[in-house]
Formats: structure tokens, C-alpha cells, sequence
């Protein structure tokens, strides 16, 4: 996978490609009937609002892997000698300037490039947080609309034990459904800002290479 990241915009590419497989994901499910069905049988609209979040929240990822490929372009590239906004440009800038021990300065802006690459995306864990917690929250009203049937139970009719049982299968796949939809897109979601992280890692060992290379020359 490295190989991939340190080609012009791979890791950008990687996300896209992940993201295009979701895509089609959801068009299997949503021609096949199960998305529908799934939305209409969640009453509670906490599975609507979890696919809307996570839909945001893969636009984000996108955007922030879209800034880390530049970052990656102006190191791998060699364009780091010249004035930008981007922080890997800015880390050298910053490098050639201080009076400091170049040892010292270098771990202490390798920190800094570090903070600014991670705080583009760090609210993302606790989005996805977030997610599985609606998801438990669906199951707790799930299980709150599946009891509160036996609230109307007046006589032991098989009308009404109809009815009830109805209204009971309605309250459990509403708490199904919302734990399967919090807990898929929480997984999915973390395991993208894993590999936001990664990459991240994986830049900043580059820097410090560079680094190194800068210093002995």
C-alpha cells in the first residue's frame, strides 16, 4: 500500500476507490430492496440520521485525504524548497530558518507537522463514536416501542395478540436495524481515520528521512 500512497494523489486514489466501492454497495442494497425497506421499517429515523452523518463524514475523510496526497506531492516531488501553504513546505521553511539546534528544532517541528496533519481529522473518531452510540440509542427506543405495546393489552383476544405482536416486531427491527446501521458505519468509518492515521505515519517518516538528508548535506 505504500507504493500506492507515495504515487502523485494514491492515497486520495485509495479513498476514492473505497468509496466507489460503497457506492455500488448501496445500489446492490437499495435495487434489491433491502435500503428501503430498512428506512421504512426504522420509525425512529436514528438509522436516516446515522447514513447522513456517515455520508458527511466520507466527504470529510475524502477532503482530508485530497490535502495529505499535496502534502505527499510537494515531498516526494521536491518541492519543498519553495514558498506554500501547505505544511510539509511550511516544516522546511521553518527548518532552514531556525538558529536553533537543527536536532532539537527538527523533533520539535516534526511534533508541530504532526498536531496539523492529525487536527484535520481527529473529530473524526469521535464521529464515530457517535455513530455506534445512535445506534444504541435505536436500540433503546426499539426496545421502548416493542414493551410499550404491552401497555394496550386489555384481553388475551386474537385480535389484540395480533395487533400486539405486530407492534412488537415493529419495536424489534426498529432496535436491530439501528444497531446494524451505528455499528457498520462506526466500524467503517474508524477504520478510515486508522488509515488517515497511517498515512499520516507513514508521511512523517518521510519528513524525517528528508530531514536527515537535509542535515548531512
Amino acid at each position: 500500500m505504500k507504493t500506492i500512497i507515495d504515487k502523485p494523489f494514491g492515497l486520495l486514489t485509495i479513498f476514492a476507490s473505497l468509496l466507489g466501492i460503497e457506492l455500488f454497495i448501496f445500489y446492490l442494497l437499495a435495487d434489491s430492496g433491502l435500503l428501503p425497506a430498512l428506512l421504512a421499517e426504522d420509525y425512529s429515523f436514528i438509522s436516516r440520521a446515522i447514513l447522513l452523518i456517515y455520508l458527511c463524514a466520507s466527504l470529510h475523510v475524502m477532503l482530508v485525504s485530497y490535502t495529505l496526497s499535496i502534502e505527499g506531492n510537494d515531498l516526494h516531488q521536491g518541492a519543498t524548497d519553495r514558498a506554500s501553504g501547505s505544511n510539509v513546505q511550511r516544516y522546511f521553511s521553518l527548518l532552514r530558518g531556525t538558529d536553533r539546534d537543527p536536532e532539537e528544532s527538527g523533533e520539535l517541528l516534526i511534533d508541530v507537522l504532526d498536531g496539523r496533519c492529525r487536527g484535520q481529522y481527529r473529530f473524526g473518531y469521535v464521529v464515530a463514536d457517535l455513530m455506534l452510540k445512535l445506534g444504541l440509542l435505536g436500540t433503546v427506543i426499539g426496545f421502548i416501542f416493542m414493551l410499550g405495546a404491552l401497555v394496550d393489552l386489555n384481553s388475551i383476544d386474537i385480535n389484540v395478540m395480533q395487533k400486539l405482536l405486530a407492534q412488537m416486531s415493529g419495536g424489534m427491527k426498529v432496535a436491530l436495524f439501528t444497531t446494524l446501521t451505528g455499528m457498520s458505519s462506526g466500524v467503517l468509518l474508524n477504520i478510515k481515520y486508522q488509515l488517515l492515521d497511517w498515512s499520516v505515519d507513514n508521511l512523517l517518516d518521510d519528513v524525517r528521512e528528508r530531514t536527515y538528508r537535509y542535515k548531512t548535506r
